[in-house]
Parts: C-alpha cells; sequence; structure tokens
C-alpha cells in the first residue's frame, strides 16, 4: 500500500514540477510561487497535509507530505493532489482568461489519464 501511494506521489509531484516550470515561464518565480501559495491557502481548511507543500525559487517538493502519508495513510492523496491542481488552474484562469487555462486543463487530461481535472 505505501509504495502504492509512494508512487503517486512521485507522480503528483513531477506533474507539479512540470506544471511550476510551464507557469514560471510565462509569469515568473514569485508569481508562481504566490499562486501556489493561494491554492495552499484555499485547501488548508480542507487538507491540512497540504500546508506541507514546499516551494521556494528552486521549485516544489513533495517531500513532506510523503513523509506525512507515512503517519497517516489514509490521506486521500489523490483527491487532496487533483483539488490543488484544479484549485490553481482556477486562479491561472482568472489571470491569463479561459481559453489559455481550457487548453492546459486537456493537456492534464491526456496526461494524468484516469484524473479528471475540471474547472
Amino acid at each position: 500500500m505505501n509504495d502504492y501511494v509512494d508512487k503517486r506521489i512521485e507522480r503528483f509531484e513531477t506533474l507539479l514540477k512540470e506544471i511550476w516550470t510551464a507557469s514560471e515561464k510565462y509569469l515568473g518565480t514569485f508569481s508562481v510561487k504566490l499562486l501556489v501559495e493561494r491554492a495552499v491557502w484555499d485547501l488548508s481548511a480542507e487538507y491540512r497535509e497540504i500546508e506541507l507543500l514546499q516551494c521556494d525559487e528552486g521549485g516544489i517538493s513533495c517531500a513532506e507530505i510523503a513523509a506525512s502519508v507515512k503517519k497517516n495513510p489514509n490521506l486521500p492523496v489523490d483527491e487532496m493532489f487533483t483539488k490543488f491542481i484544479t484549485k490553481y488552474v482556477e486562479i491561472l484562469a482568472r489571470l491569463v482568461g479561459r481559453e489559455k487555462t481550457d487548453k492546459i486543463v486537456k493537456k492534464l487530461n491526456e496526461e494524468f489519464g484516469g484524473i479528471s481535472f475540471n474547472l
């Protein structure tokens, strides 16, 4: 069970790093960090573990979340990360417009089959 959850977290971390890199190219590190912090803040009442998501000028990391899951194996990892990414994209949509955001959501759904990211 832990191997499965660890692999899920690794997969989400890879996706988050890709989102970070793509967003950083257009928005800059500071803005992306603010977006991540806002999405974390929005979800923290529902999932306290999302506050363990680390980001700085070097990128984004799920290491502390992975460590926390070992103490709380019942954490709904897929649901938490899906809601985080959806929240991030919702905030991004307000900044760059719905048309560009729809392309991002389409790509997320293609690359992360089985999990639906909808706005």
